[in-house]
């Protein structure tokens, strides 16, 4: 989840608080893969799941934990918004258009492809111009300022770290709009583990004094206590179909896998 170079020392740290207070949780972290097959592997205990993909396919098999409390301009407590960019100066009507090239990082992601989708044309139409899909938003957010697309759709939250990371990927792009405000990625929990203990834990390392940086660096301030039934509602974004992005689930291995706390960057 939100991988970045310059965070994940924070989201170890976070981690080891966690796990520290759940002994039986994976002790480690896996920054790397492809995150649907982290989502569809039983052996990934804890994930990190984007709340579309989560409402839609892993309703059955995640048990929601909660989510966390965000501080950055575009959020209000655990909910959040997307923000719509452009590589220059236009209005919103001026981009929804045919002609117009719009990237997101996944067909399936809440933050990308359903929040353009319901900040502009609305959730029950097509986009009318070419769409690519980059599989990051760091990608998208390259691809904007490449001047190779004209509108992005991008996870505030990511926004907010990659311009501490890199200020000059976004310093010449213009903010057109934002998507709805949707709930920011759930932490799901597979398997017959305590979901309250492992909240409990997530509430008491966030808030431990000693990780007042980790904090910082990550722009959390709290943990939420959500259900599945906070999720749900997010499919009322996109009833255009969407189709599953499809990747093989990682090869089954003996004992739990580490957490997978990667997203869709």
């Amino acid at each position: 989840m939100y991988p970045f170079d310059s965070v994940r020392w924070a989201w170890d740290a976070l981690w080891a608080a966690v796990h520290e207070r759940t002994v039986w949780t994976p002790p480690k972290l896996a920054h790397t893969g492809d995150v649907h097959a982290r989502w569809a592997d039983p052996d990934c205990v804890v994930n990190h799941v984007c709340g579309w993909p989560l409402a839609r396919w892993y309703a059955q098999n995640h048990v929601v934990v909660g989510t966390f409390r965000l501080t950055i301009g575009d959020a209000v407590g655990h909910l959040y918004r997307s923000v719509l960019l452009s590589d220059r100066p236009a209005t919103l009507d001026e981009l929804v258009r045919p002609g117009v090239r719009a990237v997101a990082n996944s067909e399936d992601s809440l933050s990308g492809w359903v929040s353009l989708l319901a900040g502009t044309v609305g959730p029950a139409n097509s986009w009318p111009g070419a769409v690519e899909y980059t599989s990051a938003h760091y990608e998208s957010l390259r691809m904007l300022a490449a001047g190779r697309a004209d509108l992005a759709c991008i996870d505030s939250w990511s926004l907010e770290l990659i311009g501490r990371q890199e200020p000059e990927l976004i310093a010449g792009l213009h903010r057109v709009g934002v998507g709805p405000l949707i709930p920011s990625p759930a932490i799901t929990l597979r398997g017959d583990g305590d979901v309250a203990a492992l909240a409990a834990a997530f509430e008491d390392a966030i808030a431990d004094p000693d990780l007042d940086a980790v904090r910082d660096a990550l722009c959390i301030d709290g943990f939420e206590r959500t259900t599945m039934t906070d999720y749900l509602p997010t499919l009322d974004l996109a009833t255009v179909t969407l189709t599953p992005v499809n990747q093989p689930a990682a090869a089954p291995a003996p004992g739990r896998r580490a957490a997978g706390r990667q997203h869709h960057e």
